[in-house]
């Protein structure tokens, strides 16, 4: 620990006189004061004490010797306390350096103009600012021990007198004041108790309050301040004797008190005090206005009355007291105004502090405005908000309150502003109105700056999205606006660009707020979950999604479809088919793979592949839902998996635009849709040997590559007994699907062709047979009525399945999924296609 001589402390003292005595004036108590002032103050001081302690020839001097002397000391104090002040705040040099004796009268007056340019005089207006900055009170005369003035009134009443005024002149605590002038007032009336009202409230609402009620003559220590409030007395203005005297600003002077009818013994019950004499007076201020009423009661000796010399020497101190009660007020209204514009800057210092999150500033101005006016809750309700029975369901009384408008600056009502009850337990009053509404000016203008700061990053956001789109193809550039689309016309990063160009002309980035970098990180993630396999890979969900596109922007489908829905279908679109491994949900079952032990043998990749693009979407800077609403996520995330789910054909085409689009290669152009349907039965094939050589099972037809002449024959069925009446609903629907429709005539074509040969080819070669072969088993080949039975079973299938009316085919435009069940010989039927089943 480190230690300090006394030296070293003295030495700090010196070189630091302001520190010392600013901690002496702090700290020093009065006895060593007086010491200090003995060995320190004038002769003419001490001598002029010791003949006035002479010629008041008391015999009870001696018992208080220093009584005279501590008054004295007192007001030397408060005299050099207030030099110090005055030098150390306006002095600009130092006094106390004394002048060398060569140096010059000319320079010695241009010192001095110097410091009369640069003082600052102590006027009252410097003074009462500096106290209002600094907190510190007014240098107070200290109050006289009630014996003292006991003795000075019975020795000397003029001094007595004075004393008394003295004594409250200076004060500018109400509280303080009130309490002497009680003390005062028994002293010079000899009341046995006192009590003080002073006025509060508007003129047509005026009340008499007392935080000092019965205050006993020979009380020595003032109330708590903590206990004020607990303590006060209301009286009605005009009721009782004291309403009467605040009223008519006359004097009562009552010798019985139960005699009068104006008197009220309520007290008297209460207390067990029986009050007899009583002397009411009124306290004006400088221009005669009643601010208070003084009450005696029961003047020493008890039983005698108050006499018209009591009534005489209270009319000649109450005006002083009224001074006093004026000054204190204006002091406190003061402070009140300085603490108010102190506590309106720090609040437009925290709102124009946060100007970018609107939830952040209301928060602000509600907290702000609980501090401010002492209230217990604040709301702040903006035009868009709506209004909840919360305080009724939370069961919250309701005493007060004070609501007012909140203004922008072209004078337009944006919100409302309410704050309830007051801790005091008081209504709101004028001046909380005004504080009020001077507290919302500001709030108004710190919400209005910032829903302009939202509206211009909105702006913003939709000029940098429209600057970005401007930077990507049209959509006829790319091609991706006509139903004849070239599946094979875009590599990998050109259909990124292709289906960003598709969801900024939905409009949805902007909707709903999408992250344009969020949009672009999650479409290259969605492309890196699909497996390098033959068909069900990236670009199989592009063409999907690019089918979406073309389907709603010709039929108008925006006009039947929320906004929310297009993007779900885009998104389902997309990623219907995440994480594919080239083989189906037949296949699943049959491995008992991990996918089918996970998700059981009902839809098992479809549920797959919504749960992988879940698991994208919480990946970090990928959600593209990010600003949905809890409400909006959670409905987004159910359309999604409708879409999903829903490509599983097992489900009997639960969503026909999801299915039509699935199956969107077979409406392409012949040479597009013959590519797409040998890459598909390549996938097939692949999955026939592995069940060839894992299962040792004979693969169906379809996935048999032994069989892949009998391709044309299953088209054909794939395309009359599914495709056809699918795309002739949805043209029911809309006559603008016509294309789709033309495209599956044009390739069903194609496929006849093909299978008209493929019979041809067959005879011949059946014709060069030898006999024996007439002998062999009937082949299982195809003819034209001879169909493979997998191809039975699908042509079954669609055959069962009832083509709806238009109006139900409208409905059936919003993606519904239904559980349906899971049958091998479904599944295997639904995966004959060359366009995209599964």
């Amino acid at each position: 620990m480190t230690t300090f001589d006394f030296s070293d402390v003295e030495a700090f003292l010196d070189c630091h006189p302001d520190l010392f005595e600013e901690y002496l004036v702090r700290k020093a108590k009065c006895d060593q004061v007086s010491r200090w002032l003995k060995e320190h103050q004038p002769s003419k001081v001490s001598t002029a004490t010791e003949e006035r302690r002479g010629a008041a020839g008391d015999p009870l001097w001696p018992s208080n010797p220093d009584g005279l002397r501590r008054r004295s000391s007192h007001m030397e104090l408060r005299r050099n306390f207030a030099r110090s002040k005055a030098t150390t705040a306006h002095r600009t040099y130092d006094e106390h350096v004394s002048l060398s004796e060569h140096e010059s009268q000319s320079s010695m007056r241009r010192r001095a103009l110097l410091r009369k340019a640069s003082s600052l005089p102590p006027t009252t207006a410097h003074i009462l600012s500096a106290l209002l900055e600094s907190r510190v009170n007014v240098p107070q005369y200290a109050s006289s021990a009630i014996d003292y003035k006991y003795r000075l009134k019975e020795t000397n009443e003029r001094e007595f007198f004075l004393e008394l005024v003295k004594d409250i002149s200076n004060d500018l605590d109400l509280t303080n004041l009130s309490y002497k002038i009680l003390i005062n007032v028994c002293i010079l009336v000899d009341a046995d108790r006192c009590s003080l009202f002073l006025v509060e409230g508007p003129a047509h609402k005026r009340t008499l309050v007392s935080k000092f009620f019965d205050v006993h003559s020979g009380t020595t220590v003032r109330p708590s301040s903590s206990t004020l409030n607990s303590n006060e007395v209301q009286v009605p203005w005009g009721k009782g004797i004291i309403g009467y005297v605040a009223e008519h600003g006359e004097t009562v002077n009552i010798s019985n008190a139960y005699e009068d009818h104006r008197f009220s013994d309520e007290i008297d019950k209460l207390t067990g005090y029986k009050t007899q004499s009583i002397l009411c007076m009124a306290i004006c201020n400088s221009d005669g206005e009643v601010i208070g009423v003084v009450q005696a009661i029961n003047k020493n000796p008890m039983g005698t009355p108050f006499t018209e010399d009591d009534e005489k020497v209270l009319q000649m101190y109450l005006p002083f007291c009224g001074i006093s009660i004026s000054n204190a007020k204006l002091f406190s209204e003061s402070r009140k105004e300085y603490e108010r514009s102190r506590a309106l800057l720090e609040v437009v210092n925290d709102l124009f502090e946060e100007q970018t999150d609107l939830e952040k500033i209301v928060r602000k101005i509600m907290q702000r405005a609980l501090t401010l006016l002492q209230c217990e809750r604040c709301s702040v309700l903006l035009l868009e908000d709506i209004d909840s029975p919360a305080d009724q369901a939370s069961g919250f009384h309701i005493r007060s309150v004070l609501c007012v408008p909140i203004w922008n600056r072209t004078h337009q009502i944006i919100g409302v502003a309410q704050i309830l009850n007051r801790l005091d337990r008081k209504t709101f009053n004028d001046a909380d109105q005004r504080l009020f509404e001077a507290f919302v000016i500001f709030c108004g203008l710190g919400i209005n700056n910032t829903m302009m700061y939202n509206q211009v990053k909105k702006t913003w956001a939709k000029q940098s999205v429209a600057l970005d789109a401007a930077k990507i193809p049209l959509s006829s550039e790319l091609g991706i606006d006509e139903f004849h689309f070239n599946d094979f016309s875009l590599d990998n990063d050109a259909m990124i660009t292709a289906s960003l160009r598709m969801f900024l002309e939905f409009g949805v980035v902007q909707k709903f707020k999408i992250d344009y970098e969020v949009l672009c990180r999650w479409l290259l993630t969605v492309r890196k979950n699909y497996r390098t396999v033959a068909y069900h890979n990236w670009r199989h969900a592009f063409n999907v999604s690019q089918c979406m596109f073309i389907m709603i922007t010709t039929a108008n489908f925006q006009d039947v479809l929320s906004d929310a829905e297009i993007l779900a279908l885009m998104v389902g679109c997309l990623c219907h088919d995440l994480d594919h491994r080239g083989t189906n949900n037949a296949f699943q079952a049959k491995t008992g793979s991990a996918l089918a032990l996970l998700y059981g043998t009902s839809a098992t990749l479809e549920h797959h592949h919504f749960n992988h693009a879940v698991m994208i979407l919480q990946s970090e800077g990928h959600n593209i839902f990010a600003n949905l609403c809890s409400k909006e996520y959670s409905n987004m995330m159910q359309l999604l998996k409708q879409a999903i789910l829903s490509t599983d054909l097992t489900l009997h085409f639960e969503s026909m635009l999801m299915t039509a689009c699935d199956l969107g290669a077979v409406t392409r152009p012949w040479k597009i849709s013959k590519q797409v349907a040998e890459l598909v039965t390549s996938e097939f094939f692949e999955q026939g040997d592995r069940e060839r050589s894992e299962l040792k099972l004979t693969p169906a037809a379809i996935f048999d590559r032994n069989r892949k002449d009998e391709l044309p024959a299953l088209q054909l069925e794939w395309i009359d007994g599914i495709c056809k009446p699918l795309y002739q609903a949805l043209l029911k629907l809309n006559r603008k699907l016509q294309p789709m429709v033309d495209g599956i005539d044009a390739n069903r074509n194609k496929w006849q062709d093909l299978c008209l040969s493929y019979q041809q080819r067959r005879r011949a070669s059946l014709s060069n047979q030898s006999p024996e072969s007439d002998r062999s088993p009937k082949s299982n080949e195809y003819t034209g009525t001879n169909q493979h039975p997998d191809s039975k079973e699908t042509l079954k299938l669609v055959k069962n399945t009832k083509v709806r009316s238009k109006s139900e085919c409208s409905q059936d435009v919003r993606s519904r999924v239904n559980k349906g069940s899971y049958d091998d010989n479904q599944a295997s039927a639904g995966n004959i296609t060359a366009a995209g089943m599964k």
